[in-house]
């Protein structure tokens, strides 16, 4: 009963935190895209719908939708972002990050890397799920592991209630560097990088309006947080 509702707060959470990273797109008439972690790649494709002739690239560590992604028209290219993006400098108007920098060992690397294939001016939408959010803060009161939080690649371990108790046994599907807000505007800012929105999305442990307005008042407490930077110099 409880793992069912906090489920359902996650997907509302989630499903917030892409409607904002989607407004947060200017609306041009072309631009090169860079999405890292493309997934499926349907939620990149929906997030540019404000650019009217977007060129997307992504990419991808694992392979196993490569064919449905190629078929959305975006080029594909699998790579380990811990060492680096494939790209070279001033390439991309718009870099989407959603989900990704949680998985990281050297973030430091990830953001030189967007600031170093941003083209001048443009801007990186990134968000990441939150450390000092209330059901974060919730857990490590009882001495659990942060929801958040991944400590094996076996099992999810540390927290009763935590929802997906399997992992996948890969360390790239683990979460190893958790933000709070300040944490994240001050790894942009000290790359370089101008944080010109920050945004929190979904508030355990509410659903609907009340997640909506209460994340938008209070974004250090809220599930999901994130930025959007512009490429200073």
């Amino acid at each position: 009963m409880i793992k069912s509702y906090l489920k359902n707060v996650w997907t509302d959470s989630a499903i917030l935190n892409n409607q904002i990273l989607k407004s947060l797109v200017d609306p041009v008439k072309k631009a090169k895209i860079l999405d890292l972690g493309c997934g499926t790649g349907e939620l990149i494709v929906e997030r540019v719908t404000a650019v009217r002739k977007p060129e997307i690239y992504a990419v991808e560590i694992d392979p196993l939708h490569f064919k449905e992604i190629k078929k959305l028209g975006i080029k594909v290219t699998k790579a380990d972002i811990e060492k680096g993006f494939p790209y070279k400098n001033n390439y991309f108007d718009i870099i989407s990050a959603n989900q990704i920098i949680e998985h990281l060992v050297n973030v430091d690397l990830f953001m030189e890397e967007i600031h170093r294939v941003l083209k001048p001016n443009g801007y990186v939408i990134l968000s990441t799920e939150n450390l000092s959010s209330w059901h974060n803060l919730f857990a490590l009161f009882f001495g659990w592991q942060a929801f958040s939080q991944h400590i094996s690649t076996k099992k999810n371990i540390g927290n009763p209630l935590k929802l997906n108790q399997a992992v996948g046994g890969k360390s790239y599907d683990c979460h190893i560097q958790i933000f709070t807000p300040r944490g994240l505007k001050e790894l942009a800012q000290i790359n370089n990088l101008k944080v010109e929105k920050s945004f929190g999305a979904g508030y355990y442990p509410f659903r609907g309006i009340m997640s909506k307005l209460l994340s938008k008042i209070d974004q250090i407490h809220s599930a999901f947080i994130g930025i959007k930077a512009r490429k200073i110099k």
